[in-house]
């Protein structure tokens, strides 16, 4: 199966998390210290000079008190012509993180309180270390692949057709244990 999604329009993922965190008025000191890693770690973040995993995403965002979409929100109309409620597939902003995941929005927009994702994982894949919680209730639906969820200690796999379902600041971890890419569409409320 191909995936459409790969032709998108990626997010300066630094660039947009620096201008939220100087528009709330927050040092760069005060983010690393608040999300427990090193100034010089968020810098090279904002500097675009690497990439951040899902988990220092989500961290970043619960510290900010925005959902983790709003780093999309930022460059919303940068990348998409406004056809309604039509995303086209050449049109998703994409977000790459460290570890092999990427996320293309496939949301027209996000002020509507639902955000659509598309997630693939690369063979090997995971979201990070740890659990990422995010402040939203979300859902997961398993289009492609295989991959492993984890949410409170006890794992589940999952394969095309499966889905999934967390509350607010439920944590889950997702690893892609296959040799194939795996691809879900995540509904997240905001």
């Amino acid at each position: 199966m191909t995936n459409t999604a790969q032709v998108s329009n990626d997010v300066d993922v630094g660039r947009t998390l620096r201008d939220l965190r100087k528009g709330l008025g927050i040092t760069l000191q005060a983010l690393a210290a608040g999300i427990g890693r090193s100034v010089g770690f968020v810098s090279q973040i904002e500097r675009g000079l690497s990439r951040p995993t899902v988990e220092d995403i989500t961290l970043i965002a619960g510290y900010l008190k925005v959902p983790s979409a709003a780093l999309f929100g930022r460059l919303e109309a940068a990348g998409q012509a406004d056809e309604g409620p039509v995303t086209r597939a050449g049109q998703r902003l994409c977000l790459r993180y460290e570890r092999g995941v990427t996320d293309h929005l496939a949301s027209p927009r996000l002020s509507d309180g639902l955000c659509l994702l598309e997630t693939t994982l690369a063979p090997g894949a995971d979201t990070g270390e740890g659990p990422v919680t995010d402040s939203q209730q979300q859902g997961g639906y398993v289009l492609q692949g295989r991959i492993v969820l984890t949410v409170d200690g006890t794992e589940w796999t999952l394969e095309a057709g499966d889905a999934f379902q967390l509350g607010a600041r439920q944590g889950c971890r997702l690893f892609n244990p296959g040799a194939e890419t795996a691809r879900l569409l995540w509904i997240l409320t905001h």
